[in-house]
């Protein structure tokens, strides 16, 4: 004896492994992604004093401590800006001259940070920048909307096929 197969039945679970396997599979490119987006060079942005003119300090190249409060004086979130690759040769020049020291973290991240600061404001910026690290991810994460029209519409079209090719052939069938 012959058994009937459900083809429909069979199918719908094809569409629901493969729909699996498809965001999975892109769910990994975009975690790899965002952790390819957070790491890097980071420095810390350092909140000037009152009555700095920054155009000024730049240009007479005054000490930092002169241009920028501790970081634990300051009255706003502490914020870290990614370095490009193209201004990384000055940081790392910067380093080598000893004004600024590297701290590197487990996720693969470092952070610059001003040997002007004492070493427990250093410890104290580099808390907040791993305490920071989610919400770095959260940020790159955001910026994978693309992505997420590449994981929604392939299976959402296959299973609009699916049900359109249903709905044809059963209009052939004898009554």
């Amino acid at each position: 004896m012959l058994q009937v197969i459900n083809v429909s039945r069979g199918a719908f679970r094809l569409w629901v492994v493969l729909t699996g396997l498809w965001l999975a599979l892109v769910g990994f490119f975009a975690w790899d992604e965002v952790t390819r987006t957070t790491r890097g060079h980071y420095q810390y942005a350092a909140e000037l004093k009152e009555k700095v003119d920054p155009w000024e300090a730049y240009q007479n190249k005054r000490p930092i401590a002169e241009l920028f409060k501790k970081p634990s004086e300051t009255k706003w979130a502490a914020s870290f800006s990614k370095i490009e690759y193209q201004y990384q040769a000055g940081y790392d020049a910067a380093v080598k001259e000893g004004s600024q020291v590297v701290v590197d973290f487990p996720d693969g991240s470092t952070l610059n940070l001003y040997t002007a600061f004492a070493k427990p404001e250093q410890e104290l910026v580099g808390r907040w920048f791993w305490e920071n690290r989610w919400q770095r991810r959260l940020d790159a994460l955001s910026q994978q909307g693309p992505l997420l029209a590449i994981a929604l519409v392939p299976p959402l079209l296959l299973l609009a096929v699916w049900f359109v090719g249903r709905w044809v052939l059963a209009g052939f069938r004898r009554a």
